[in-house]
């Protein structure tokens, strides 16, 4: 990758980090996925399939139809509750996390999403990942100011291999979780001013802890075919993990002042 692609990437998953409070609101799709329309975060509050772009507020689930590149006509617009915070789209499926749970949506051939499964849990800032089989929830209360009392720092995976019917398998102690990618059995977890870690996750009951690299404030992060976009406050920080025992760091931009 060049310095130059490298630099427009950066530029643009500079917003990417929804979540903190302290961050933009905006992410560009498809996030977790290659496509024409660019890659995005686990934090992201929109993103584009087909001809459609879908877009989170606080309580909705927002449908544009961009298929002339003159207009963008507003389809509709689906209540998803209280709280919702991120996006995550997977083939005809979004999966939204918000403070109270995660949802998943199916996507009609008229791109009109529906409600199809949900899962609850305590307030806690939440966003979502999943390989359609499992999902990857990060819960956290440390600075976050919806969380409710008794919230604690986890990382749950749940079996959606039923969208109808999310069930949770196991839950796994974090420090203070922010955003996550995912690349076949490899998961990264941000942990804010403590790094991020990569977790091995073909058995998602015994998850194991390769390493954690605690160089970098990591808010969030984007999976590139072997290369890893490490979003902070301050700097996107690129990895090469083709190595997943040797991971190199690439590069890094200063953003922000």
């Amino acid at each position: 990758m060049s310095k130059y692609s490298l630099f427009l990437i950066t530029l643009l998953t500079f917003f990417a980090v929804a979540c903190e409070e302290s961050a933009a609101d905006i992410a560009l799709a498809t996030p977790g996925q290659s496509s024409s329309t660019g890659t995005g975060g686990s934090l992201a509050r929109f993103t584009i399939k087909g001809d459609f772009l879908y877009t989170v507020d606080a309580q909705n689930l927002n449908v544009f139809n961009i298929s002339s590149p003159d207009e963008t006509i507003p389809v509709a617009t689906v209540q998803a509750g209280f709280g919702v915070e991120t996006i995550y789209p997977l083939e005809n499926f979004l999966y939204l996390g918000t403070q109270n749970g995660m949802l998943i949506f199916q996507v009609g051939a008229d791109g009109i999403p529906a409600l199809i499964g949900n899962y609850n849990h305590i307030t806690s800032c939440d966003p979502v990942v999943s390989d359609g089989h499992f999902a990857y929830v990060t819960l956290r209360v440390s600075e976050c100011q919806e969380a409710a009392f008794g919230a604690a720092n986890t990382l749950d995976v749940l079996d959606v291999s039923d969208p109808t019917q999310p069930n949770l398998l196991s839950s796994y102690p974090m420090d203070s979780p922010y955003g996550l990618g995912l690349d076949e059995n490899i998961l990264f977890v941000c942990e804010g001013e403590r790094g991020f870690k990569v977790m091995e996750v073909s058995d998602p009951q015994n998850i194991v802890l390769l390493q954690q690299i605690t160089s970098v404030n990591a808010i969030d992060v984007i999976t590139l075919d072997g290369l890893l976009l490490v979003i902070g406050p301050d700097a996107v920080v690129e990895y090469d993990y083709s190595d997943i025992h040797n991971i190199q760091k690439l590069s890094e931009i200063a953003i922000g002042e």
